[in-house]
C-alpha cells in the first residue's frame, strides 16, 4: 500500500473520530438541554415554588401563633395590669392570594393527580382562618376585655381558655407539613435522575410516585373522589 493510500486511510479515521466525537458531544449536550429544560420547568417553576409559598404561609402563621400565644399569657398574668397596645405589636402581615396555578398545574400534569393542589387549598384555608383567629379575634377579645364592660370574666379563666384553643387550633395545622414533605420527597425525585421528555410522560407511573399520591389521600381524605 502506497505511502498516500495510508495517509488517506489515517485521515478517513481522523475524520470519523472527529465526526464521532462531535456527534456524542451534541447527544450529551441536547440531553443536558433537554435535562435543564425539565428541571425548569418541574422542579424550578413547580414543586419548589408551590414548596416555597406553602412553607412561607404556614411559617407567618406559627409566627403569629406564637406572638398570640405569649399576649394571652401576659394578659393572663399581669390581669387589670396588661398593656392594651401589646394585642398590636408583633404580628406579621399574611397574603394567602398566591395560590401559584401555573405551578400547580405543572405538578398535576406531572404525576397525573390534583392531590397536591387540593391539599395545598386546605393548607391555605386552615392557614386563613387561623390566622385571622390570632391576629384579630383574640387580640380583640382582649380588647374588649380590657376596655368596655361586655365581658366580667376574670383575666385567668378567659386567658386559660383562649389558651386552650390557640393549641388545639396550631395542632390542627400540623398535619399540613406532610405536603412539604411530599413535595421535598419528589423535588429529589426529579433531581436525582436526569430525566428526558420520554421519561416525564411515565413519571407518574412510578412506584414511589403512587405512593406519594396515596400517602396525601389517606392524610385529607375529604378530597378523595366520589
Amino acid at each position: 500500500m502506497s505511502d498516500i493510500c495510508t495517509e488517506m486511510i489515517k485521515g478517513a479515521f481522523t475524520l470519523v473520530a472527529v465526526a464521532l466525537g462531535a456527534f456524542i458531544a451534541l447527544q450529551v449536550y441536547f440531553r443536558q438541554k433537554e435535562y435543564e429544560l425539565i428541571k425548569q420547568r418541574y422542579l424550578e417553576g413547580g414543586v419548589d415554588v408551590v414548596a416555597s409559598e406553602l412553607e412561607s404561609t404556614l411559617g407567618v402563621v406559627s409566627h403569629n401563633w406564637a406572638r398570640c400565644l405569649h399576649v394571652c399569657k401576659s394578659f393572663r398574668d399581669v390581669g387589670a395590669n396588661f398593656d392594651i397596645k401589646e394585642i398590636e405589636r408583633g404580628f406579621l402581615n399574611i397574603d394567602s392570594s398566591h395560590f401559584q396555578q401555573i405551578a400547580h398545574h405543572r405538578i398535576s400534569s406531572l404525576i397525573n393527580s390534583d392531590i397536591i393542589w387540593e391539599s395545598f387549598q386546605l393548607a391555605m384555608a386552615y392557614a386563613d382562618s387561623a390566622n385571622s383567629m390570632f391576629t384579630k379575634e383574640m387580640p380583640e377579645t382582649i380588647r374588649l376585655r380590657c376596655t368596655t364592660d361586655l365581658m366580667t370574666q376574670d383575666h385567668e379563666s378567659m386567658a386559660n381558655a383562649m389558651l386552650d384553643n390557640l393549641r388545639e387550633t396550631n395542632e390542627r395545622g400540623f398535619k399540613y407539613a406532610l405536603i412539604t414533605r411530599e413535595l421535598h420527597a419528589l423535588g429529589l425525585m426529579l433531581e436525582v435522575e436526569k430525566l428526558n421528555i420520554k421519561a416525564i410522560t411515565k413519571f407518574s407511573k412510578r412506584h414511589e410516585v403512587q405512593q406519594l399520591i396515596e400517602r396525601l389521600r389517606a392524610a385529607f381524605p375529604e378530597q378523595e373522589p366520589t
